[in-house]
């Protein structure tokens, strides 16, 4: 089971690359608002467009939690060895190109070495040397980690150079931010959101929303909710406009095997 969850919930990414670029970014817009990675919805107002999956994850909530215990296992948050603190939230953002970026907050003061600083809109660009091979990563409020030019991509949008890939997604209107959420273009619809969020009775809620999906997936759902007891399940289903939107409860490894 604890297999299944990890295949169905998480899609876990094998980031490598001989170039990464640490950057230490100063956190604030030009009116020295500060900047936080609190939602997907956070995070998507810093990147560029072109988005095709975002993960956030408040490492903190769910912390000693069944969730917690899953993304751990599935190697979903990155080690305190990254920046010698721990991390407290943190977003991967993939690319329609496959190119990627990563957001992280942490609780202290990141401790890193590194063995080269550029310049780049007036940010300073470090970049460091893990096990080897030289990696990406970004200092500031939030951390911005990945390859060169997707960093500097970030800064620009960050600058206001360039527009951001949060207006690209309506779906956001839909959603409730939560300790996991990820958000992704499927085959089954435009654009498919889900999170998790656990109640104070320690059960789960799912919110699942489909943006322009099939008949054979709405068909499909229908059957899932009368059928949803049998698992241990309550569901709340209905469609607005163009979107369905789904909601479960239960326990943690009914919510998290649930098909979607």
């Amino acid at each position: 089971m604890k297999q299944k969850l990890v295949a169905i919930l998480f899609v876990v990414f094998m980031l490598t690359s001989m170039l990464t670029i640490l950057v230490a970014n100063r956190g604030e817009n030009d009116t020295g608002e500060s900047r936080s990675i609190n939602s997907i919805a956070g995070a998507l107002n810093m990147t560029p467009q072109g988005v095709s999956f975002v993960q956030y994850i408040d490492v903190q909530k769910t912390h000693n939690t069944p969730l917690g215990e899953l993304l751990a296992r599935a190697g979903a948050i990155q080690p305190y060895s990254l920046y010698n603190a721990e991390i407290t939230e943190m977003c991967v953002v993939r690319f329609e190109d496959g190119n990627w970026v990563e957001f992280h907050q942490t609780a202290t003061t990141p401790r890193i070495n590194y063995i080269n600083a550029i310049d780049h809109l007036g940010h300073e660009v470090l970049i460091r040397d893990v096990g080897g091979v030289r990696m990406i990563n970004v200092l500031g409020s939030p951390n911005i980690y990945g390859p060169l030019e997707n960093v500097k991509n970030v800064l620009d949008v960050m600058e206001g150079n360039a527009s951001s890939a949060k207006d690209d997604f309506e779906i956001l209107e839909k959603t409730r931010p939560a300790e996991f959420e990820r958000l992704s273009i499927e085959d089954f619809a435009d654009c498919f959101y889900l999170n998790l969020h656990q109640l104070e009775s320690g059960r789960y809620q799912s919110i699942r929303v489909y943006q322009n999906t099939s008949d054979n997936k709405i068909t499909n759902l229908t059957k899932l909710a009368e059928t949803a007891p049998s698992r241990g399940l309550t569901y709340s289903m209905r469609q607005d406009e163009e979107y369905v939107i789904v909601i479960l409860i239960g326990e943690f490894e009914a919510v998290a095997s649930e098909q979607f």
